[in-house]
């Protein structure tokens, strides 16, 4: 065996080291990551120590008023009506609070399974969203907040009003209970929400613009996060899980749609969501009115 000459040994203990430093910088580099991925972990579990903390409150304590304002109810006396629809106003707005969660809640859970899939018929948009904006006006009225619905049905050719569009309407539904709750929820009392549907180039736009608190532009992609919310704590000004809008990106997208926001803090935000109109069968005969109404071709829609 030859020996190595001077140069030829100093090339392979340059070479040796460039190899120690690319495996120390690999070494380095994987370690980050590991660190980085820690991190993550443990926030991950924060945040669901905090939901979990967060959604024992959310359930309890409506379903604690619920309980005590029914046995209230109970011994009230039959003469005194108005007392008795005080209680059941609030009663019902407790019912309608906790069913709205729960929905969240199950919603989250299909999606972390990996169990939801679109189930697409002929969504008559425009009652839908009625029918999400009827249901919450009980709950703006106690905010004193105002609903405005425009409904694009003046668009020019070739942009026809929205009838019937393709799409799932269940998660429709969710994704627009979910706009409306958070622009309520947010607004300041006595404020306006505006939401604006129209169909354009085989998508449907939905727009909904609040004059609530904003959100800070460094916040404005965390709050999409599951069980994020900006402000934490006992001391929170609002209450919720943080799950409404990670519910919402989830569904839009397993719709093929997106969303975004437009906010500024202390003036109010604009939320966009683009769905395009479902190709997944050249004919759907099913139909659906409100979400949850079905007929099928042929028979007669109510």
């Amino acid at each position: 065996m030859s020996k190595l000459t001077d140069i030829e040994l100093i090339e392979e203990m340059k070479r040796r080291v460039e190899e120690k430093d690319k495996a120390l910088y690999d070494l380095r580099m994987i370690t980050r990551k590991l660190e980085d991925v820690n991190r993550k972990l443990q926030e991950s579990e924060a945040l669901k120590s905090n939901f979990l903390s967060n959604i024992r409150n959310e359930i309890n304590n409506p379903l604690t008023s619920i309980l005590v304002l029914a046995d209230d109810i109970a011994s009230v006396k039959d003469t005194n009506r108005e007392e008795c629809a005080s209680m059941a106003g609030i009663i019902y707005t407790e019912a309608f609070n906790l069913d709205f969660q729960l929905r969240n809640i199950f919603v989250a859970a299909e999606i972390e399974a990996g169990e939801a899939f679109p189930a697409i018929s002929n969504v008559d948009v425009h009652k839908l969203i009625l029918g999400v904006i009827d249901a919450y006006r009980h709950v703006a009225h106690q905010k004193q907040v105002t609903i405005d619905f425009d409904w694009a049905s003046d668009s020019p050719p070739p942009n026809p009003p929205l009838h019937y569009f393709k799409t799932d309407p269940g998660k429709l539904q969710i994704i627009v209970s979910n706009l409306l709750s958070n622009a309520v929820k947010y607004s300041p009392e006595g404020s306006k929400v505006r939401f604006k549907a129209w169909r354009h180039e085989g998508h449907l736009n939905i727009l909904q613009e609040d004059s609530g608190i904003g959100i800070d532009e460094a916040d404005q992609q965390a709050i999409f996060e599951r069980f994020r919310q900006i402000e934490t704590g006992t001391t929170k000004s609002y209450s919720g899980h943080g799950l409404g809008l990670s519910v919402i990106k989830a569904l839009v997208e397993l719709l093929n749609g997106t969303i975004s926001v437009v906010s500024i803090k202390g003036k109010g935000s604009i939320f966009a969501v683009l769905i395009p109109e479902s190709k997944a069968e050249a004919e759907v005969d099913v139909f659906s009115d409100e979400g949850n109404e079905f007929t099928f071709e042929g028979e007669e829609k109510f």
